[in-house]
């Protein structure tokens, strides 16, 4: 395991490079929570492409974020299976009842997750689609702080049913889909702390700085 220790004396040009490289060794070793049933290059490109700094990431550095996203998701999207008109109407026809028990044994089927990882699927899939059109639509670039917002969701409440669902739809074929929770906190925090900053200083003329 790679172990850094990081000094203030240090600029944040050397600080950033060696993030990548910490980051680098984990993504050697670690799938992300959809990397289950993900191609892990794209996921790895995702997350390569996070923009290591404590204050501010330029347009070019959130616009090659956001594309590495989609492309992750779009993936996902893509090999996710998907339930058929006939398990469908059954699974509705379970879920519309006041029988608890049989309402909780449907929610415990394979049929429901792979329900509720379509609708997460859609609901990131279309969230990131929103954002890239947002940054490169001049007419739009104001609310892509608000597009990033629902992204990050994508990597904090949705990404906890997702990790369930994984298992439950039994796609989690490499049981290690909690070992995405180191990655997606990195995500999550890069989004709220850096990307959402920036973007809105960009909307309003601030400078950022580290001082």
């Amino acid at each position: 395991m790679l172990h850094l220790v990081f000094y203030s004396r240090y600029s944040p040009a050397i600080l950033e490079v060696s993030l990548r490289l910490y980051l680098v060794s984990i993504l050697l070793c670690v799938c992300t929570s959809a990397n289950a049933y993900t191609d892990i290059d794209t996921a790895r490109r995702a997350y390569a492409a996070i923009p290591f700094s404590d204050i501010y990431a330029n347009k070019y550095q959130r616009t090659e974020m956001a594309v590495a996203i989609q492309a992750y998701w779009q993936d996902f999207d893509n090999r996710l299976p998907r339930l058929s008109p006939n398990e469908l109407e059954w699974l509705k026809s379970e879920l519309d009842t006041t029988d608890n028990a049989r309402l909780s044994r449907a929610t415990q089927t394979r049929e429901f997750s792979l329900w509720e990882l379509a609708n997460i699927s859609d609901q990131c899939t279309n969230a990131v689609a929103g954002l890239v059109t947002a940054i490169n639509t001049p007419a739009q670039e104001q609310t892509e702080m608000f597009h990033w917002s629902k992204v990050a969701n994508c990597y904090h409440q949705s990404n906890e049913s997702l990790f369930r669902h994984l298992r439950g739809a039994r796609l989690d074929t490499n049981g290690d889909a909690n070992d995405g929770h180191t990655l997606d906190s990195l995500m999550l925090s890069q989004i709220l702390l850096v990307i959402i900053p920036s973007s809105m200083a960009d909307t309003m003329g601030w400078e950022l700085n580290s001082e």
